[in-house]
């Protein structure tokens, strides 16, 4: 039986929030501002001073609670994915390979389109990898984007193994490459879109895409059995 939950009766004080509880709040807050500041000013102009502020908290918080910048950032985009996104791709079902390969690049669109301004934040964090000094300046958060990066191409490639491996997706193929592929072109058509959105349909683009990578990467029998569902 399920435990019913205690709520304050009229003029009983809700109970008080414990220091651990009111540091993780400070912590969500900050980072919810961050992920806001480098959307609007980008990873460079984002001060820890002026995160604080917009947290509602003093300007030095933001620098007790996590340190220094780099580990802000580190931990701003970790949130970032768990919390939103976008790696966080579909497991494979009773529908295929392929199916769930499409799955994913819709989920991809739609939390794009979905979160605009963190998808914003998102991607100004990816590029601080292509920065000369980026390794010495931020050495938590340059790793990490590394980390996810490649995270993001392992499961478009599990995907394709294991339609190779069910007789959906023409064997022949080299699932590095078709995975580096499928995700170097949702990383640049996003950049696209987050520059001028009306230049694109991003929806459209996702689903022409997936016939694409159907015609191409379908064997006989499995585009038989799609083109039959459909």
């Amino acid at each position: 039986m399920a435990k019913s939950v205690k709520t304050p009766t009229d003029g009983e004080k809700p109970a008080r929030m414990t220091q651990q509880e009111r540091r993780a709040r400070s912590q969500r807050r900050i980072i919810s501002a961050t992920l806001r500041t480098i959307a609007k000013q980008g990873v460079a102009g984002a001060s820890l001073a002026e995160i604080g502020e917009l947290a509602g908290y003093s300007r030095g918080l933001p620098a007790h609670l996590f340190g220094n910048k780099d580990k802000l950032l580190a931990e701003s985009l970790r949130r970032l994915m768990v919390d939103y996104w976008i790696e966080d791709f579909p497991e494979i079902n009773n529908r295929g390979a392929f199916a769930t390969l499409a799955a994913a690049i819709g989920k991809w669109v739609h939390d794009l389109s979905a979160h605009n301004e963190l998808s914003r934040a998102h991607l100004l964090l990816l590029q601080e990898a292509n920065v000369g000094t980026a390794e010495q300046t931020y050495p938590e958060l340059i790793p990490l984007i590394r980390h996810y990066v490649g995270g993001s191409e392992e499961r478009f490639r599990a995907y394709i193994s294991a339609g190779q491996e069910a007789g959906e997706i023409d064997p022949d193929l080299d699932p590095d490459f078709e995975a580096l592929l499928i995700h170097t072109t949702l990383r640049g058509v996003s950049l696209r879109w987050l520059i001028e959105p009306s230049s694109i349909d991003i929806h459209k683009f996702a689903d022409r895409f997936v016939e694409r990578l159907a015609k191409q990467m379908l064997t006989e029998s499995a585009a038989r059995a799609v083109s039959v569902l459909g």
